[in-house]
């Protein structure tokens, strides 16, 4: 099972990359209820290097690591963990130019993992991240 979504943005891949990873924080949909931290969820933070956290800072100042990047490679691919109550599956995004804007396609892979609840997170994900990018691409518009 893996989710695959993908959106074109009118940016340069250098760009579509930074605002992806760089700006998470500006875009990420955490007031519509994406957002581990609940209602005091206040910004995502994704550290760009190998071994960076990808988390979530609550307006307490308390933070919740969703993940860890496994592969930093500006500006094409970015690869990181996510971990939620059930368990661990990764998400590999990559950026590729295309006609003059940016192809983003993102492949989150690993719901076998999760056991009894595979099924029901890859529905859950399939649909989420359709609306998750539709909030990256106006951002980068």
């Amino acid at each position: 099972m893996i989710v695959r979504s993908s959106v074109t943005v009118s940016a340069p891949a250098e760009r579509a990359f930074r605002a992806f990873t760089e700006e998470i924080g500006q875009w990420w949909p955490l007031a519509q209820g994406f957002a581990f931290l609940g209602e005091k969820a206040e910004d995502m933070i994704l550290e760009g290097r190998v071994g960076g956290r990808l988390y979530e800072r609550g307006s307490d100042g308390s933070e919740h690591v969703i993940g860890e990047v496994r592969t930093y490679e500006p500006p094409s691919r970015v690869l990181f963990t996510w971990n939620d109550s059930d368990g661990s599956t990764e998400v590999d995004v990559r950026f590729t130019p295309e006609n003059g804007g940016t192809r983003v396609d993102l492949e989150h892979r690993g719901f076998e993992s999760l056991g009894p609840k595979a099924e029901e997170a890859f529905n859950s994900y399939n649909e989420g991240w359709v609306g998750v990018l539709g909030f990256y691409e106006k951002h980068v518009a």
